[in-house]
Formats: C-alpha cells, structure tokens, sequence
C-alpha cells in the first residue's frame, strides 16, 4: 500500500510533436486532444515529486493515468522516468475507452532521484472518419510512492 499518491490535473500536460495532432484543449476537468489520422506522439505529465519526506528517501510503487479515448485513438504507452532515466515501460498496449483508474506498476519500487515524469504514447488510426472519433481526454496522472 502506498504512502502517498500525488496527482496532476490532465492540464498539465506537454506535447513532444505537437503538429501530429489537429488540436489540443485545456479545459476544468481535463484535456482533450484531438488526433491527427495515422499518427502518433508522446504527451508528458511531470509531477512535483518529494525525494525525501521526514528524512526517509521516497520510492516509486506505480504510475495512475486516468483517461478516456474515442474509437479511433488509443494510449499504446506509458513510459515513467525519474529525471533522466526511464524506470518503468509499458509498450505495445491498445488501451481504448473508458481507463478512469488505469495503474502501472515500477518494477523493484526504486528510490526517487529526481523528477517524476509520466509520459503517455498515444496513436491515431490511419482510417479515422472524422476528428472526434480520434479525441482522448485526460483527467490527471499520478505517482503512488512511499517512504
């Protein structure tokens, strides 16, 4: 069980190739992005991150996304870093639909060295009818860590 599980609002959220996606919205309860057919980017989530709370260096236990796609878009990544180094990958998904209370777990609960960063994969299909079909909406990414 975690100690401590910190969130970020989905609004937080940065592009890698912001001109593979027709749009992106900032709104109160989360961010919509609009895919562009056929491609694919990353966003990123940093969230504040403690490294060491009441003299005790914090560890890592899992990443929580919390989302929702349309059809024709789905998160097919989450990749979580701790500043420079990526220390949990999950690649090859195909998560579509409602994942409200998504949780990836970090193999070997490593200690916090710097930064926590949560990045998401996110892909368009190349047959998409229309730009609403490729939406997905990010309500927040959080990092359950412990002491």
């Amino acid at each position: 069980m975690p100690d401590r599980t910190l969130w970020v609002h989905g609004s937080i959220m940065q592009v890698e190739y912001p001109n593979r996606l027709t749009s992106v919205r900032h709104t109160g309860p989360f961010v919509r992005i609009e895919g562009t057919a056929g491609q694919n980017t990353w966003v990123h989530f940093p969230l504040p991150t403690p490294t060491v709370v009441d003299g005790a260096r914090m560890r890592v236990r899992a990443a929580r996304v919390s989302f929702r796609t349309r059809p024709n878009a789905s998160v097919h990544e989450v990749i979580v870093y701790d500043g420079d180094r990526r220390i949990a990958a999950y690649t090859g998904l195909d998560l579509k639909g409602d994942n409200l209370d998504a949780r990836f777990e970090v193999p070997g609960n490593p200690e916090i060295n710097m930064g926590i960063n949560v990045t998401l994969g996110i892909m368009f299909s190349e047959t998409a009818p229309d730009v609403r079909s490729m939406q997905i909406e990010v309500v927040g990414v959080g990092v359950e860590y412990s002491g």
